[in-house]
């Protein structure tokens, strides 16, 4: 039996590696299963099962996909210790599988039939019970090629109720961190890494001597981190305290410091360590503690201009010595996890980092002291590609987010290659690229051609490229009538400059920039300019300015027609009454410019309030002041909403039902701002029909862990067999809405939706808490199932929210989530823009699902 594990000793150092040598053994328990990320020379997953007293292991270079489509490569590797499945670490440079480990799956695997036989005649069934991964899975082995020294096996979901389309859902990209709580070195210490900790010691005095900032707090220093991406913005804030970069022309890196062991990592995990060798060596003459550093790596191509062709040539020729590595960030450093300090001062200490840089490839990305306005236009008269914005005051969180964003000086993104044209003239290699992106349905839409920028050489490799990913079929669904060209497998991703979108879908003015290797074509979809959220306090300049009654001429003129056409306006043929009223200091949004809102959206938000009691939030002097909730028809009375029978609530008086347009502007009118509704009709006021999941994060919760949650809430409904549906609360969490045929009373209902909840605080007590309180939700997300009680209500579908920025609760589909930025994203000014251009409901299925909870409790109980 010890021979099974023969080959996995002979091929390691276990004076060096921290990885444990094992022996054969049995759990005693269930089958475990583990999923280790293993950012070595490449990104790979290493798929390990128990069996016979060892890990039977495959790498599988994608890692597992939940679409039954998605056949992955597995490549059978030697059997492993069982000890192996809790380690977490660095393999030090020089032996085998050098790079970082991660724990990013675990739990219980159960056979479907003899699983020895099974992995014997090379094909094993299974269902898996993990935290990320759950259903039915087969490992089927290929007939290998003569002289393959490992075995080719495919990984393969299977078509059951956990299974998902890869153009919604990519699991190893929406969750990519560690199961652990906190993954860091101390439990498995590379050799090297632990021995250097001494070396660290005397560095760790001197940069005691830097102070730390108020917020730092001690952490262990994580194996992985995804990076803070930003958000393209449709023009510059007007108010708040902003800092603005040069955006740069590059590859996304953040580096890893470890004494002595430094690590450069691209924004999808991928270790390039060995490719930029002499950035690693740069990073090391600063003689930093333990930390990570975010920022760009770039060629310089003059004029403070960045090359990204030149970029990818470098890298395809080998030939790296030119990559400069330009860093903008600090999120841990010296021990400390500086996620929470404010932007301005991890930059502060990382200049004071950088001045004792002696390094030409390493420098610091200063910001600039102008207005947005001015320093994009001074950046588009050098031909820069444009400017990051960042707010000054934020956190850093591994998510897209709106407190980061770009300004372009010309539209440029991302395209997917779906084919190329022959040349023509004297051209040779390709004549154009054809180009797609995908819809929210994942469809690959025709967004028309580039035939410029390239050189002879960029025209050579493309062709080569391409060539070996032909196809007969074209991946354009629908392929517009008169396109033409030699279709490819659509996994090629291009960065490409134009002037504009056409009203078909097409664009214009085109330009080549070079090929995105750090970038998944399925994930490619057009980018949509945002509106900023404008801070909730004023600048003091502006503030003093409206004080003091001395605003420019032009200025009241602007205002003083906004007033005269606010006071003769109406909606649905309701007068509104003082629309000129700011509602939000922050946005400057007016009480006409809520009254639109609901005007505009009232045709998708009717049905979600039509039949059911419905609460009000009410603020006649704006969100910040005093704010009315109210439930029944007693002090006020709105004329067209409709009062429910009294018998519903006895001893009060009637609640109220919104069932037309013009009771929704009339309620506007008269200050609501907030709709809340029950979670059962008048139809059947004794017997809910959906159960509402609010996922509250609490203080210390990060952005990624709310989207993770949320996702992780989502699988465990999935195993419990109950479709669920996606929407945003408008203001700091997410609604998860699990649809129900009303058969079940207030107190079955209620009782099931606590028990989830339950169920999901103990099994991942790291991420979820069942009591509600500040204190129990510190550092937890609290899903509150106290919503689903009689009587409880939840903000509306498209329902505005009465805080800063005027968010709404926005209905989204499930493969959204992982882009999502915020959970007020969409808000009054932004979301009809968002329906109107969308091609398909997200909630589309909602009233035609059927199902009860009584088989998911039974579930739940085991």
């Amino acid at each position: 039996m010890a021979d099974t594990l023969q080959k996995y000793w002979t091929k390691r150092n276990f004076g060096v590696t921290a990885e444990p040598k094992g022996a054969v053994t049995r759990s005693g328990k269930a089958l475990s299963f583990v999923i280790q990320k293993h950012a070595a020379r490449r990104l790979h997953y290493d798929f390990r099962l128990e069996l016979d007293g060892t890990l039977k292991s495959w790498a599988v270079p994608k890692g597992p996909s939940l679409d039954p489509a998605d056949k992955r490569m597995a490549v059978h590797v030697e059997d492993h210790p069982l000890a192996y499945a809790t380690f977490e670490g660095v393999i030090p440079p020089g032996q085998y599988g050098a790079g970082t480990v991660i724990v990013w799956d675990r739990g219980t695997w159960v056979p479907i039939g003899d699983a020895s036989e099974g992995y014997r005649e090379g094909k094993l069934k299974f269902e898996l019970h993990g935290e990320k991964l759950h259903g039915r899975w087969t490992l089927i082995r290929m007939r290998g090629r003569a002289g393959e020294r490992q075995d080719p096996w495919l990984l393969i979901k299977e078509r059951d109720e956990t299974a998902r389309p890869a153009a919604e859902y990519d699991i190893t990209e929406a969750l990519p961190d560690s199961v652990n709580a906190q993954s860091g070195t101390s439990a498995s210490k590379s050799a090297p890494a632990a021995k250097s900790r001494s070396n660290a010691t005397s560095k760790r005095r001197s940069a005691a001597a830097l102070q730390l900032p108020e917020g730092a707090r001690l952490a262990k220093l994580p194996l992985a981190l995804s990076p803070q991406l930003a958000t393209l913005a449709a023009a510059a804030p007007s108010r708040g305290d902003w800092i603005y970069e040069i955006k740069f022309d590059g590859y996304r890196v953040l580096a890893r410091v470890d004494g002595s062991d430094i690590r450069l990592f691209t924004r999808r995990g991928h270790d390039w360590t060995s490719r930029m060798k002499h950035l690693a060596k740069s990073i090391a003459t600063l003689q930093l503690p333990s930390g990570w550093i975010d920022g760009e790596i770039v060629i310089e191509s003059g004029q403070g201009r960045t090359d990204f062709q030149a970029l990818q040539n470098a890298f395809d020729a080998a030939a790296t010595a030119d990559i400069r590595y330009l860093v903008f960030d600090l999120p841990y450093y010296a021990g400390h996890d500086l996620r929470q300090v404010p932007l301005r001062e991890r930059r502060n200490l990382l200049r004071q980092l950088m001045a004792k840089n002696t390094s030409d490839h390493l420098k610091f990305s200063e910001d600039f002291d102008a207005d947005a306005g001015s320093l994009l236009e001074a950046a588009c008269k050098l031909r820069l590609e444009g400017v990051i914005g960042k707010r000054a005051d934020s956190s850093y969180v591994s998510a897209r987010s709106p407190n980061w964003i770009k300004l372009k000086c010309t539209q440029r993104q991302e395209f997917v290659i779906g084919g190329y044209t022959d040349p023509k003239g004297s051209r040779t290699g390709i004549g154009s690229l054809l180009l797609g992106v995908h819809d929210l349905q994942g469809h690959l839409l025709y967004a028309g051609n580039v035939g410029t920028g390239f050189d002879q050489k960029t025209l050579n490799d493309l062709l080569k490229k391409l060539s070996a990913l032909r196809v007969v079929k074209p991946p354009f669904d629908p392929l517009p009538a008169g396109v033409r060209g030699h279709w490819v497998n659509p996994k090629l991703v291009a960065e490409v400059s134009f002037g504009e979108w056409t009203q078909d879908g097409r664009i214009r003015h085109s330009v080549f920039h070079g090929l995105r290797t750090d970038k998944l074509a399925e994930k490619i979809t057009k980018e949509e300019a945002v509106a900023v959220a404008e801070p909730t306090s004023m600048p003091k300049k502006r503030a003093n300015v409206a004080k003091a009654g001395k605003a420019p001429k032009a200025i009241k003129a602007t205002n003083a027609a906004k007033a005269t056409k606010a006071a003769a306006a109406t909606a649905l043929g309701v007068k509104i009454s003082h629309g000129e009223r700011v509602i939000d200091q922050s946005a400057g949004l007016t009480k006409l410019d809520l009254v639109r809102y609901y005007e505009g959206i009232a045709e998708y938000m009717l049905p979600h309030l039509k039949g059911r009691p419905t609460s009000l939030v009410r603020g006649p002097s704006g969100i910040s002041g005093q704010l009315f909730f109210q439930k029944h028809v007693d002090t006020l009375r709105i004329p067209g909403i409709n009062e429910l029978d009294p018998s519903f609530l006895p001893g009060h008086p009637p609640m109220l039902e919104i069932a037309t347009a013009t009771a929704l502007i009339q309620a506007a009118q008269l200050n609501v701002i907030e709709f809340h509704t029950w979670n059962a009709t008048v139809k059947s006021i004794e017997n809910p029909d959906r159960i509402l999941f609010d996922l509250d994060p609490g203080e210390g919760v990060t952005w990624q862990h709310v989207v993770e949650g949320t996702m992780l809430t989502k699988t465990f409904l999935d195993e419990l067999k109950l479709k669920s549906f996606l929407k945003t609360s408008g203001g700091k969490g997410l609604h998860v809405v699990v649809p129900l045929s009303p058969v079940a009373d207030w107190d079955e209902v209620k009782d099931f939706s606590e028990a989830v909840v339950v169920h999901l605080a103990r099994t991942v007590p790291q991420r979820f808490v069942a009591v509600s309180g500040p204190k129990n939700r510190l550092g937890k997300i609290f899903i509150d199932y106290l919503r689903n009680g009689r009587g409880a209500t939840t903000a509306a579908a498209f329902s505005a929210r009465a805080r800063p920025g005027l968010g709404v609760s926005m209905p989204l589909a499930w493969h959204e989530l992982e882009a999502l930025q915020s959970a007020s994203q969409w808000n009054t000014v932004n979301a009809l823009g968002r329906l109107k251009k969308q091609r398909a409901d997200p909630w589309i299925d909602y009233k035609r699902t059927r199902q009860t909870t009584k088989r998911a409790a039974q579930i739940l109980a085991g």
